[in-house]
């Protein structure tokens, strides 16, 4: 399957581009999270994931749908779709 993956803020950063194509073999956002990680060198699922749970103040969209309010980290992807990963961010 491919879908794009979007990046913002310090994820860009850990994984060198603002937008990928990937193309992996699973089906969830946890196989999509963990096939980033083998390909930016690993690192990119420790922001992410915590415990086996989205980390709390980490943000993640499947075409514009927070996966909080899907089915998190087992939320299913299909081809096409668009991820993208928001970090923590802290104001003031």
């Amino acid at each position: 399957m491919r879908v794009k993956a979007e990046f913002f803020a310090d994820l860009r950063e850990k994984v060198g581009c603002p937008v990928k194509e990937v193309d992996f073999p699973g089906r969830t956002v946890l196989d999509l999270v963990a096939e980033i990680d083998a390909l930016s060198g690993g690192g990119f699922m420790r922001h992410i994931v915590e415990g086996g749970r989205l980390k709390d103040l980490v943000k993640v969209l499947v075409n514009g749908r927070d996966i909080r309010g899907i089915s998190g980290l087992y939320t299913e992807l299909k081809e096409g779709d668009v991820v993208s990963f928001f970090p923590p961010v802290a104001g003031g």
